[in-house]
């Protein structure tokens, strides 16, 4: 158990932002989510083996809530986490991603879309 929340104390802020992106959806994030979703579904890490017990499925590689996972722009895939190439890779950076939670908080929306 000590463990595992330390996995989740390491990666808070991709879990933070997974779960920010599912409740407040944006068709860009969505389209990224369906992409991955679509690769996790296809691949045998897929499972119920999660660091959250009842936020399945998860990815049996790092425990994440595929829901939240696919939805964190910042994130890789968590066979990285094996030492194995990820099927998919982050789109932004942590950096880009608090910028661009930053600018839509304030309403700039539109300087996210340049």
């Amino acid at each position: 158990m000590k463990r595992s929340l330390g996995k989740i104390w390491q990666a808070r802020k991709q879990i933070l932002e997974g779960v920010s992106n599912t409740v407040f959806k944006k068709k860009f994030v969505e389209e990224v989510a369906e992409y991955r979703m679509e690769i996790c579904n296809a691949c045998d890490q897929k499972g119920d083996e999660c660091l959250v017990p009842g936020t399945g499925p998860c990815c049996a590689a790092c425990g994440c809530s595929l829901e939240f996972k696919v939805r964190s722009l910042s994130s890789p895939c968590g066979l990285i986490q094996k030492g194995k190439d990820p099927k998919w890779y982050p789109v932004l950076s942590q950096k880009e991603e608090d910028k661009l939670v930053n600018d839509l908080d304030d309403g700039s929306e539109s300087q996210c879309s340049k």
